[in-house]
């Protein structure tokens, strides 16, 4: 255990970076069905925008993101205007980051994860 008020590590909570901002966030593809709903932006990266699949998108004006009915919040691919692409490899790098940070951790909890 650390000094009072310090965090142990293996109760102190994974940093996911700017990857927290996505409800999803994948490196391959989303795929959905009409009546799942998505709270929060969802992104691709680096696969293309058409790996996000059962979705019925709409590019916002600005081509930054795009919209879809099922999400409330944004979609984001690497094909879409910037700084999107830029915004989206930092992202994609932070949940790596977090994932290898995770995976390293003892599990002090008693269950498999």
């Amino acid at each position: 255990a650390g000094a009072e008020g310090e965090e142990s590590e293996a109760v102190k909570k994974v940093d996911l970076g700017t990857a927290a901002n996505y409800a999803i966030l994948t490196k391959t593809g989303i795929s959905t069905v009409p009546s799942s709903p998505i709270t929060g932006d969802i992104g691709v990266s680096p696969a293309a925008g058409t790996y996000m699949t059962g979705f019925s998108f709409t590019a916002d004006s600005s081509a930054e993101f795009s919209r879809s009915s099922q999400v409330t919040g944004f979609a984001f691919a690497p094909t879409d205007s910037a700084p999107t692409p830029a915004v989206l490899t930092v992202a994609v790098s932070d949940m790596e980051t977090a994932y290898n940070d995770a995976s390293q951790r003892a599990n002090t909890q008693g269950f498999d994860i």
